[in-house]
């Protein structure tokens, strides 16, 4: 029996000692999926910049939480009217990474999002509005991640593709139009990250 606990205790220090720590960060290139006809739709360029633990479970497996602030959203011309949507979130991914090939890793997993602010600004030639309607918007976001990457000294650079699983408007919010239609975040992610 002491031998097992022994052992027990050997592989969690040195699960422990394996963890490494650090921050990454980047781009969004992200935009609201198309069920809804707004008409002319462009991808929004936003940002993301956070924490993450790194955890190896063996050789070719690591589970990689990470915690993010994520500015998401979508740019659209409307006639003459051009409408930015931006919707900052606070994001745990949980990624499983799997290194099949030495330095490089593909990986995927859940994002869980909490919304944190939001903005809608209008140009048209004559005037800009800018609105904020936190409340027309559901305050938790879940999406799926797949992604890959290539590992070099205590830094790797990585992309990862977001999809929104859940619809980012609440029912019966009067601030959109076609309210019937899932709109949901999408995009795509390139960073680096810098581990200590």
């Amino acid at each position: 029996m002491k031998k097992i606990f022994g052992l027990l205790g050997l592989s969690v220090m040195s699960f422990a000692y394996s963890q490494s720590f650090g921050v990454k960060g980047g781009a969004n290139i992200s935009t609201i999926s198309k069920e809804n006809s707004w008409g002319d739709k462009n991808s929004k360029i936003g940002f993301y910049v956070g924490a993450y633990m790194n955890a190896p479970v063996n050789a070719l497996l690591s589970i990689q939480p990470e915690l993010i602030y994520n500015n998401m959203g979508v740019k659209y011309e409307n006639g003459k009217t051009s409408h930015t949507l931006n919707l900052n979130y606070v994001a745990m991914p949980i990624m499983f990474q799997f290194e099949l090939i030495p330095k490089f890793y593909v990986e995927g997993g859940p994002q869980f999002g909490v919304l944190v602010g939001n903005k809608n600004k209008y140009e048209s030639d004559s005037k800009t509005i800018i609105e904020k309607d936190k409340d027309a918007y559901n305050q938790l976001d879940l999406s799926g991640g797949i992604g890959l990457g290539f590992k070099f000294n205590n830094m790797a650079i990585g992309a990862r593709y977001i999809v929104g699983f859940t619809d980012i408007k609440k029912n019966g919010s009067t601030s959109w139009n076609n309210s019937d239609k899932q709109l949901r975040n999408s995009g795509f992610q390139i960073g680096l990250q810098y581990g200590f």
